[in-house]
């Protein structure tokens, strides 16, 4: 188990969430960017930085979190936060995404929606009070089967 505080991960979250991929792939060591710097990377980059010792596949060849390891999947990294720091909050799909956007107006923490395609589907990133309409649009395409949410203080 570890402590995460919501001012911490956002200040990191923004950090890695902000930097394009050639520069992150530069950052990270890596031969090749990264297809896209999607919401696991971000997440898993935000949480290393802040010593969480995450047990992912990719790892980071170089710069401060050398030898740390990343999700690429956010179903994968949310069954781990799961196992790992806490029992998430489900939120429930019955009004749709609509009414899940509604439901985490105004929380923040980390949001996952899984997919039922394996380790490497699903969304997962940062709520911050106000974006959960803009992640709940995001996910839609993904046709989401969970929700589930983590709330930091």
């Amino acid at each position: 188990m570890f402590n995460l505080s919501y001012a911490n991960f956002a200040n990191a979250y923004r950090r890695y969430a902000v930097i394009d991929r050639q520069a992150l792939a530069a950052e990270l060591g890596w031969a090749e960017s990264p297809r896209c710097a999607n919401g696991a990377l971000i997440t898993s980059l935000a949480l290393l930085s802040l010593g969480v010792p995450l047990a992912g596949s990719q790892v980071v060849a170089a710069g401060p979190l050398a030898g740390g390891r990343l999700f690429n999947g956010a179903n994968h990294l949310a069954d781990w936060l799961g196992e790992r720091f806490a029992e998430p909050e489900i939120i429930a799909q019955d009004g749709g995404l609509g009414d899940v956007a509604y439901q985490l107006f105004g929380r923040r923490g980390i949001v996952a929606f899984m997919q039922g395609n394996g380790p490497t589907g699903g969304l997962i990133g940062l709520l911050d009070g106000r974006n959960a309409p803009t992640l709940c649009c995001a996910a839609e395409i993904r046709h989401p089967l969970e929700v589930r949410f983590w709330e930091l203080h």
